[in-house]
């Protein structure tokens, strides 16, 4: 069982409200901010009416999660206490392929892994009993090169020795998305090596690799090490993705029909976790001082600092996001041009915010 607080009564949790910006007698909002500003307001709004009221265990499946800043977050901050819920973690979950396993055989009531990750799941299994109902946080890949090679741009890693943990994980993926369009095969025009994570440094090192497509933390770690001496070329923290979220929480559809209540109360949980983030940087830190691969507070700020925080997407947003991730994969041949991508993220998602749609 995942420890609850342990100082007494749960803290009072902050709650944002909507506040318009009076400008020349008016309101003025801008773009995203309202929109998120909306869906927070509407959240807040209607969670009461949402809850069942009744405490809740959950058995949630999450790649290293204690590591997470956001589940630490949600734990130690007393989100989870907040909505009355119990967090087991399953062990040993090593990717999101794991967690996504965990949840099909029934070991599981919730899953966290890479929305790429969840489409390619629903390829191999088109019923897979699962429905999407949160983003959690935006990604953070980053493709590391040897500064000495002076690769300058995507198209100079044609015949290049790219490292990755694993072939079918989200960090390939992600990467070969962006070299597609560029007009790259993904499959042939790097070389992809498949190394654990700790025969990295010594193959950047060597020379045996010349670049490494990872996220953080080991991603950040890597790029901070001077006796590396690796650049990023690209990564998914500024530009056109910053804004999009990498992970995504799945729910059983056993659990959005038989406990519709543990299910609000665990994306209202993650979704105020969150929102209390990006604001709270430094006290985050603290909470993962030594548990992010023996980083210390200072630098875990530090890698913090040059993230996306605060990035967890619900309702038309997220499948909005999940389209996006279709179309994306459509240029690696792993959905087909025919399939209507808004339909499709519709039927693999749901609203838990606005019950009358859950229909798993």
């Amino acid at each position: 069982m995942v420890e609850q607080n342990r100082e007494g009564k749960p803290r009072q949790l902050l709650r944002r409200a909507l506040v318009p910006m009076l400008v020349a007698g008016g309101c003025a909002v801008v773009g995203s901010q309202w929109v998120q500003s909306r869906q927070q307001a509407r959240i807040v709004r209607r969670d009461d009416a949402l809850l069942d009221g009744q405490p809740h265990d959950m058995t949630l499946s999450w790649p290293y999660a204690q590591s997470s800043t956001l589940y630490n977050v949600a734990l130690r901050q007393d989100f989870f206490v907040q909505y009355r819920l119990n967090v087991h973690l399953r062990e040993g979950v090593a990717n999101g392929r794991d967690a996504i396993a965990d949840l099909q055989a029934g070991r599981a009531m919730a899953a966290v892994a890479p929305v790429l990750s969840w489409l390619q799941a629903w390829q191999a299994s088109p019923d897979l009993p699962v429905r999407l109902v949160m983003g959690l946080q935006a990604g953070t890949f980053r493709l590391l090169v040897r500064r000495r090679l002076r690769i300058a741009k995507i198209e100079d890693l044609v015949g290049r020795r790219i490292a990755v943990l694993n072939a079918d994980m989200a960090d390939r993926l992600f990467f070969s998305i962006i070299l597609r369009r560029k007009g790259l095969n993904p499959d042939t025009a790097p070389n992809w090596v498949i190394l654990p994570p700790d025969e990295i440094d010594d193959a950047l090192a060597a020379g045996t690799v010349d670049a490494v497509a990872l996220h953080d933390p080991l991603a950040w770690r890597l790029l901070r090490n001077p006796a590396l001496d690796v650049v990023e070329l690209v990564n998914s923290v500024n530009g056109l993705y910053a804004g999009r979220t990498n992970l995504a929480l799945g729910l059983s559809t056993d659990v959005l029909r038989d406990t519709p209540g543990a299910a609000v109360a665990l994306v209202l949980a993650l979704y105020n976790a969150a929102h209390w983030l990006p604001a709270h940087m430094a006290e985050a830190a603290s909470l993962l001082d030594g548990r992010v691969d023996g980083m210390q507070q200072d630098a875990i700020l530090q890698m913090m600092r040059h993230e996306v925080l605060g990035i967890s997407p619900v309702g038309n947003d997220l499948k909005t996001q999940i389209a996006r991730y279709v179309d994306e994969l459509k240029l690696l041949g792993q959905f087909p041009d025919s399939l209507n991508s808004a339909s499709y993220a519709r039927r693999i998602s749901a609203d838990i915010l606005r019950p009358a749609q859950i229909r798993p």
